[in-house]
């Protein structure tokens, strides 16, 4: 199960995310963040997993993709954390391990 919650302000999109990104889910996400990104324009998208607990293969893959198009990808626990630093293949990836107050 996976919840996403969607934060719209005139600065940045946030997508919060809480429980677990796979199987269908991960899908669900990606649609959630292409129909966003049509009315995004130049605002910053962030993508909190602050509350998210288990990445599959595929949300692995969708997280990079993300990321390989600007999305800021926010972590705090250690797994999630470890599962960015490998996506982002460095020790820090936007704000990974910093989650920013939401609007």
């Amino acid at each position: 199960m996976l919840k996403i919650t969607l934060h719209d302000s005139a600065r940045e999109f946030r997508l919060k995310l809480e429980g677990r990104l796979s199987g269908p889910w991960v899908n669900e996400l990606e649609q959630c963040w292409k129909t966003a990104s049509s009315t995004t324009h130049d605002r910053k998208t962030v993508l909190d997993l602050g509350e998210v607990d288990f990445v599959d293969p595929q949300g692995e893959s969708l997280l990079a993709r993300m990321h390989a198009a600007g999305v800021e990808l926010v972590a705090v626990t250690p797994l999630i954390r470890a599962v960015l630093r490998e996506i982002c293949r460095a020790p820090a990836c936007g704000r990974v391990g910093k989650v920013g107050s939401t609007p």
